[in-house]
């Protein structure tokens, strides 16, 4: 029933008739993803009920697309708001070419490339952006920080049921909140910005899809987000690497200091955020993927609070990922 309707609104939106049409499996979202070919040419349409989420696409589109930056052009909408034709901008997601290649020199090349997008975008876009037009968020402050802190516990600790001092672990979040706040410098924030949301084209260029959720915030949040996701197992001397390649495409001392000042904290958060999707996904949703993907995240935060020397400062906090490594929890997870 689906694809009658997108066949129908792609052939009334082009005045061409669709050869072929694919319905790709959904992910994390309840958006549908349809590819068609017409006349030798792909093309992808997106439903989603969401309105908001999809006007927030929409207007990120228009930004993009107006500074010429690597992101899908939006070719018609339909009358709803429920439907849109955009351009198609790869076969294949980054992170599928990473998982056949490993790190070698192509993959290497395309996160160089990456992250020279990201921050030509972030740079571009600058003085550009009505935040006031975002999905969610207008800024990734006290609101957004404190959700992906209690997404984790909601979601992932409660549903372990892991004990914890209750009191002690709120007073961790919000010196957390604290820290995070105060990171510098700000820009146009992605938000879940990983390999699986960045397409290559057949002439390997690189471009950005499933920006609905940007906002103001760090700058780093997205490198952070993409060089330490948990299934690109990236090594520590490869992401250490590519860290390098993106502060020094910055020009000034003092941004370059800040960005490395942010690196911790952020991945602190991020790793908190995905386990909390993780635990949604998959332990509530039981959605495969997700929960192929717990025993990774669980690997990276437990490694990230037996090193970061500044854990300490978030004691129930530390104690608690620490707890990750019982064999009851593994046993939990399993279950």
């Amino acid at each position: 029933m689906m694809e009658k309707t997108v066949k129908q609104f792609f052939e009334t939106s082009t005045d061409s008739k669709v050869e072929s049409i694919l319905t790709l499996p959904q992910s994390g979202s309840s958006r549908s993803n349809f590819i068609l070919e017409s006349n030798g040419k792909k093309f992808v349409i997106t439903h989603n009920e969401n309105l908001a989420e999809n006007n927030a696409f929409f207007y990120f589109s228009t930004i993009f697309s107006g500074l010429n930056l690597n992101s899908p052009s939006i070719l018609a909408i339909s009358e709803d708001g429920k439907m849109y034709l955009q351009d198609f901008v790869g076969d294949q997601t980054l992170s599928e070419i990473i998982t056949e290649n490993g790190t070698n020199e192509k993959v290497k090349s395309l996160v160089k490339q990456t992250l020279q997008k990201l921050f030509q975008l972030q740079i571009a876009t600058e003085n550009k952006v009505d935040y006031s037009q975002t999905f969610e968020y207008e800024e990734y402050n006290r609101f957004p920080i404190q959700n992906d802190l209690f997404y984790f516990k909601n979601m992932f600790i409660d549903v372990l049921e892991l004990p914890y001092h209750k009191l002690s672990l709120l007073q961790d979040f919000e010196n957390l909140v604290k820290s995070v706040e105060g990171l510098q410098p700000k820009t146009l924030m992605i938000r879940d910005f990983q390999a699986r949301n960045i397409m290559v084209n057949s002439t390997d260029e690189v471009h950005f899809i499933d920006y609905q959720s940007a906002m103001k915030g760090p700058a780093m949040y997205d490198v952070i987000s993409f060089l330490f996701q948990a299934k690109a197992n990236f090594s520590a001397e490869f992401k250490n690497e590519m860290l390098e390649f993106y502060i020094n495409l910055w020009q000034d001392e003092q941004s370059k200091k800040n960005l490395q000042n942010s690196i911790y904290l952020l991945q602190l958060v991020r790793y908190l955020q995905v386990l909390g999707a993780y635990g949604f996904r998959g332990l509530i949703q039981k959605k495969k993927h997700f929960l192929e993907s717990i025993p990774k995240g669980v690997k990276n935060i437990v490694e990230f609070a037996e090193n970061w020397e500044k854990m300490k400062s978030y004691p129930e906090l530390q104690k608690l990922i620490l707890s990750l490594k019982l064999d009851e929890v593994k046993l939990n997870l399993k279950g």
